[in-house]
């Protein structure tokens, strides 16, 4: 830990933001410009895993690569006292799984996920793939200054190049989370960016719904969603969104990757025309059904975490091996939007056609200013999370078992492949 008012690596320590199993992400000032950055420690105790230690400098690697207006921007790395860090753009506001999906009108879901998918395009084209797409990893940047909200994506901890032969994987290790994984990342497929489409669709039925598309409290359960299901339509849990969302999300989500879209902003492209198709006939838009039948976690929008395969098997969190619904942090903010501290591009979001483009809500029905949800983000819990349902012996035995089903699912899976 390193105390607020610290110096390290030459950065002005000001604030705690998050932790998790693998470190740590601090609020702290450049040592020469005036700026704000956020600074993600590896733990001391990880430099020494090799496999752990190259994915850190591995994120940090990529996305210097990058330079969109919608990815969080990577400006320096390096090793102290014994410490592995990474400086990154610090973006103020929320992520997107802090949001109430009750509250958040369908066309700003779209909105969000339209500028994750040309982040998402601009990271494929340059071979580099997110691989743990989420609404968490989704920021939210707030509106001030005169400058428009931005969505930005972030938490590339797990990325990797197309090409690249080299696996930083090699202990097996499953580590994007759960409920957004695609088919490919379940049995070991080759990958490409339609595994992120298929990812980003998940987090898109997520914003409309609350719950991911095949939620359940046994972990085997979601992956033979995944596998087996089709894509439960929306208007068994929303009703009164068009048909034709269930079309798009269905071709996003089809299992061949070869049956979805060919890049992740026609996805998006696809997903603006169907919200602007007539609903059903005399169907309002409904908040999100509750979900307590039996195998569903859910008991309201909220109360679903993603679940993760991992060092963490099951958890809210999901950080640089599998900590849950969170990257770029900062406690207790919460807003319409983020800002980056120092100069913003001054490229814009990609305009959403006016034909569904709708007046963005006031800032208390999005981002509640007393909201317990604040931003999660860079890969790390934040150091406040909201209340938690206690868990009982049940459930425990549930993750027990569902653990040893996923490995039988997935081996048998492979086995079938071979």
């Amino acid at each position: 830990m390193v105390a607020n008012g610290e110096v390290f690596a030459g950065y002005l320590v000001e604030q705690l933001l998050g932790r998790g199993g693998m470190g740590s992400v601090y609020l702290a000032k450049h040592p020469r410009l005036p700026r704000k950055t956020a600074l993600k420690l590896l733990n001391r105790e990880m430099v020494s895993d090799q496999e752990i230690r190259a994915r850190f400098e591995r994120e940090a690697d990529l996305v210097a690569q990058l330079d969109h207006p919608n990815i969080v921007t990577v400006y320096d790395r390096g090793l102290e006292d014994g410490q592995l860090w990474i400086s990154m753009q610090y973006i103020d506001g929320i992520d997107a799984a802090s949001v109430d999906p009750t509250k958040l009108p369908p066309e700003r879901a779209v909105q969000i996920i339209g500028e994750v998918a040309e982040a998402l395009d601009y990271a494929h084209g340059n071979g580099v793939m997110h691989r743990d797409v989420k609404p968490a990893n989704m920021l939210l940047a707030r509106s001030t200054g005169g400058k428009g909200e931005r969505v930005y994506l972030t938490d590339f901890g797990i990325a990797r190049l197309r090409d690249d032969g080299g696996h930083l994987t090699q202990t097996g290790t499953f580590t994007a989370t759960l409920a957004y994984a695609s088919p490919e990342q379940l049995t070991g497929a080759n990958l490409d960016g339609r595994a992120d489409q298929y990812s980003l669709a998940c987090s898109l039925f997520w914003l409309f719904t609350g719950t991911g598309p095949f939620a359940a409290s046994n972990p085997a359960a979601v992956i033979r969603g995944h596998l087996q299901e089709p894509a439960p339509p929306l208007s068994k849990i929303r009703p009164g969104l068009p048909p034709a969302m269930d079309s798009v999300l269905a071709k996003a989500m089809a299992k061949r990757p070869d049956d979805r879209f060919v890049s992740c902003a026609e996805f998006a492209a696809a997903a603006r025309r169907a919200l602007a198709a007539p609903s059903s006939p005399g169907v309002p838009l409904s908040p999100p059904r509750q979900f307590t039948g039996p195998g569903m976690q859910t008991v309201g929008p909220q109360t679903l975490g993603p679940q993760t395969v991992g060092p963490q098997t099951v958890g809210p969190q999901m950080g640089l091996t599998g900590t849950g619904p969170g990257n770029p942090v900062v406690p207790q903010r919460t807003g319409p939007g983020m800002q980056n501290a120092g100069p913003m591009p001054t490229a814009g979001p990609a305009p959403v056609p006016m034909s569904v483009r709708s007046p963005t809500p006031p800032p208390q029905q999005m981002y509640p200013q007393n909201s317990p949800y604040p931003q999660t983000g860079y890969g790390y819990q934040p150091t406040q999370m909201p209340p938690q349902r206690k868990s009982n012996t049940g459930l425990i035995i549930g993750i027990i078992v569902g653990a040893v089903v996923i490995l039988l699912v997935v081996l048998a899976i492979i086995g079938s492949l071979g």
